[in-house]
């Protein structure tokens, strides 16, 4: 069963600061390997942004800060924030759906591994959790399961979703752990 975040305006708009901020690296360092998902989302910017409504959200439901650390080198150490009540070091991955309905119907965590800076992030990393909302409805944030590390591990089918994109462990919406509630 999703948990469902309603987020405030000024939460909205911290995240789109703080992409902007996270924004600025791409002037020096280009726009990484994955520019071609930021297109998708409209632009690198708007690709941080999504990421930080949805750990946005996550954090406020279960009571802790996001990192809104700004790293000059690289991205994030591989994990957003610690959540005891899941074991650790959380990773979020966040999907957004721009229309067609297909992502809120059937989300899916997808962990990307096919690169080595892929698995040495996992290292640092003790849970993955899902969250999905409509690019039209970004206050309304579906939290839809989590796994750790470990049995993601052992439960995930490799999957890629064309040519261009990444390799990535997937475990589907039914296969995850429910979200706790407090």
């Amino acid at each position: 069963m999703r948990t469902i975040v309603e987020l405030t305006d000024e939460e909205i708009n911290k995240a789109k600061e703080l992409a902007k901020k996270r924004n600025e690296k791409e002037k020096y360092f280009g726009r990484g390997r994955h520019g071609h998902l930021s297109d998708k989302a409209g632009s690198s910017e708007a690709s941080h942004a999504a990421g930080l409504i949805a750990e946005i959200a996550v954090a406020k439901h279960f009571g802790v800060q996001i990192d809104e650390r700004i790293f000059d080198k690289h991205g994030d150490d591989g994990y957003d924030m610690v959540i005891d009540a899941l074991g650790g070091k959380v990773d979020v991955k966040s999907f957004i759906d721009h229309g067609n309905g297909m992502v809120m119907k059937d989300p899916h965590l997808k962990v990307p591994c096919e690169k080595k800076k892929d698995l040495e992030k996992m290292k640092n990393v003790d849970v993955y959790l899902g969250v999905c909302y409509e690019k039209k409805k970004p206050k309304e944030v579906h939290l839809f399961g989590w796994e750790t590390k470990d049995n993601l591990l052992k439960k995930a089918r490799k999957k890629r979703y064309g040519q261009q994109y990444p390799l990535n462990y997937v475990l589907y919406e039914s296969e995850l752990n429910p979200i706790p509630t407090h």
